[in-house]
């Protein structure tokens, strides 16, 4: 499944402490939305138990940190 989000607001996906592959790609349709795939699962390397979450998940994530690969796209 494909979405695209800006990754400037809270997603797992553009996050440097979410291990996984949410296959970011080129900017959306309007100019800082990125696509990627919003069921992609990894972990966050973040806080305790180094939890699953997909890669749509993290909108009110305090430990959020925009990763080198979700920053060139913006």
């Amino acid at each position: 499944m494909t979405s695209q989000a800006d990754p400037r607001r809270p997603k797992c996906a553009f996050c440097e402490k979410w291990d996984g592959d949410a296959n970011l790609t080129n900017q959306g349709v309007a100019k800082g939305l990125v696509r990627f795939n919003s069921a992609a699962r990894g972990v966050c390397l973040a806080g305790q138990g180094r939890n699953t979450k997909i890669a749509n998940e993290g909108a009110n994530c305090s430990n959020y940190d925009m990763s080198i690969k979700a920053k060139k796209y913006t």
